[in-house]
């Protein structure tokens, strides 16, 4: 099991046991018979399902298909011999032996999960596997050097990548889906039990046609995008953080502003400002991962024209030894050129050099 459980810390619903109070002996007999037949992929969809009110919200969580859901779902019960869930209610609810297994099962996974960091704590080697999530422009511009830099340096780790929204990504990262995630600082995270390093900081940019009249000056001010359709990133609704760089941007302007269309992909903004639809607003490192030739790029005079990136990781695994190991693999990578260090924070050496593991824990 990877991860930290679902749903993480929080108080139980039900009664449980911990494995200190268990006597060597029961642990042979019948309940380790019974408890043998269950698997931990089954509880944590339990859990989710119980917790988010619904099979297809759980999958959002768990990165699982519904039909992966309710399969495992149907075997936990199978396996009890009891019904979990009543699935008439609406929202679906626990039934009073779903309620009661809640916290068993909360419990279950706990202590298994503080066995598994007691024994990462202790590695000397680190042999571990490690999921990353991150969004498409830094896992093809800068994600690369630091597996490189991680690999290099402890080979026995297996990596596993998930791609996706800020607003994706913070939900994987908060149920543990995730072990590390590489995420813009704003909109702000809604995770309090979260450590982050702020890694790198970068403009937001109007790309339009070279024909375009704002094209003929050297930067362009918010006065002048307002009256303008315009196009920018990511998708989806305001509450979700849809097209969030051009609203910061903006500020209280955005108000007046035309959104004429949000997108999640670089090269679709790229072709909407190509085919004459738009002004795109987009950070730097996003616009280098779309060709765009022949389009001009123009600051903007905003001081909110700019975000930082970080990398964010769940507080309980600050200690974890494959966690350490990447946040040293990250600081000796080399960032990518159209960002700059963040003040205050220097910028990895053009040669990287050997060193140990000593990651600067900055809290959130």
């Amino acid at each position: 099991m990877s991860g930290p459980p679902f749903p993480g810390e929080r108080p139980l619903s039900g009664s449980g046991t911990s494995a200190a109070d268990l006597d060597a002996t029961e642990l042979t007999a019948r309940e380790l018979r019974d408890a043998a037949l269950l698997q931990t992929p089954w509880l944590r969809s339990f859990l989710a399902v119980a917790d988010q009110g619904g099979f297809g919200a759980a999958t959002t969580v768990l990165s699982l298909s519904q039909s992966r859901v309710s399969a495992h779902i149907a075997a936990l019960e199978r396996a009890l011999g009891v019904t979990l869930f009543d699935r008439k209610a609406r929202p679906i609810r626990t039934t009073g032996a779903g309620e009661r297994f809640r916290g068993y099962a909360v419990n279950a996974l706990l202590e298994l999960q503080r066995g598994v960091e007691s024994a990462r704590s202790t590695l000397d080697d680190v042999v571990a596997h490690v999921s990353i999530g991150s969004y498409p422009c830094v896992s093809s511009t800068y994600l690369p050097s630091v597996l490189r830099e991680l690999t290099s340096h402890h080979p026995g780790i297996t990596i596993e990548l998930r791609e996706g929204t800020a607003s994706t990504l913070e939900t994987m990262l908060a149920s543990g889906t995730i072990d590390l995630a590489f995420l813009p600082m704003l909109p702000h995270m809604r995770g309090a039990r979260l450590c982050h390093r702020t890694i790198w900081r970068e403009d937001v940019v109007a790309v339009m046609r070279e024909d375009a009249p704002l094209a003929r000056r050297a930067t362009v001010g918010i006065s002048d995008l307002r009256n303008l359709p315009l196009i920018g990133m990511p998708g989806g609704g305001e509450e979700e953080g849809g097209g969030f760089d051009l609203r910061n941007t903006l500020g209280d302007a955005v108000k007046r502003a035309d959104i004429a269309y949000l997108t999640d992909q670089p090269a679709t903004l790229v072709a909407l400002v190509r085919s004459a639809f738009g002004i795109g607003v987009i950070n730097r490192l996003a616009l280098q991962t779309a060709t765009a030739e022949g389009l001009a790029v123009r600051t903007i005079d905003s001081p909110t024209a700019r975000r930082d990136v970080a990398l964010f990781w769940p507080r309980r695994r600050a200690g974890d030894a494959v966690v350490r190991a990447f946040l040293d693999a990250q600081e000796r990578a080399q960032l990518p050129p159209c960002v700059s260090a963040v003040p205050g924070r220097p910028a990895p050496p053009a040669i990287p050099t050997v060193r140990g593991v000593s990651p600067e824990l900055a809290a959130r």
